[in-house]
């Protein structure tokens, strides 16, 4: 095996675990009132909601959900060399699901927690501007960046590679593609307003998907996927 190879399959592996953590530190900071991932303002009602907690479960999202994502997103563009033309396309996918949404988390991880924190010695004209702001904040990131551009391009991404890896690990393959379904499903709930399909999808998303990592990473460091690869600069 390469040490290429065995560096992505642990920096997915990686990204994984972040994810979750980044997950449970979310619901943590709300106290596990779920209902916090569609009305995020509710915060504001909850009594002894964390501000590190929120702030540090953005930091771990940017690197779990996205930025450690990078290696595994070029190496399986290096893999698809050959197997379509679309590769570039489908790799410019994955690239702006990153990035956007890793700027999401970073806009939120600076915004949320000190709005959080002005809010208890602020007037009560000054809460109804906090609680503006924050609820803005989150319909810009949430459900613009996150929930209608990214759904998409992660739906885009997984889809397609699933295809491609399902013809070498078939278990892998569907796994992939039902990753990107409900990715594609939040999109769609949210295009169409259907809250109900939005909430369950993303639920669903938000666990699924750091799983997905986490064991695409074993699987990969055990050469079980993507097998009779190397990265170029190993051979």
């Amino acid at each position: 095996m390469s040490k290429h190879r065995n560096a992505v399959a642990l920096i997915t592996l990686l990204s994984g675990v972040i994810g979750l953590v980044s997950y449970f530190l979310v619901a943590g900071a709300v106290h596990f009132n779920f209902e916090f991932f569609s009305n995020p303002v509710l915060i504001f009602s909850l009594e002894g909601a964390s501000s590190a907690m929120l702030k540090w479960s953005m930091i771990t999202d940017m690197f779990g959900y996205y930025l450690l994502l990078l290696p595994i997103l070029f190496f399986i563009h290096e893999w698809l060399k050959g197997k379509t033309d679309w590769r570039h396309v489908v790799t410019s996918c994955g690239a702006a699901y990153i990035f956007a949404g890793a700027l999401g988390a970073a806009i939120l991880g600076a915004s949320w927690p000190v709005l959080l924190d002005e809010f208890a010695s602020a007037t009560s004209e000054q809460q109804e501007t906090i609680r503006a702001t924050f609820g803005n904040l989150a319909l810009i990131v949430g459900n613009g960046i996150w929930n209608l551009f990214d759904a998409l391009m992660f739906g885009v991404w997984f889809i397609a590679i699933g295809m491609f890896i399902r013809r070498d690990n078939a278990m892998w393959g569907w796994f992939t593609i039902t990753v990107g379904l409900l990715s594609a499903l939040d999109f769609t709930g949210n295009a169409l307003g259907s809250k109900v399909l939005a909430d369950t999808a993303l639920n669903l998303y938000l666990i699924f998907a750091p799983v997905w990592a986490i064991g695409f990473g074993l699987a990969l460091k055990r050469n079980n996927v993507l097998q009779h690869f190397d990265h170029p600069r190993s051979q």
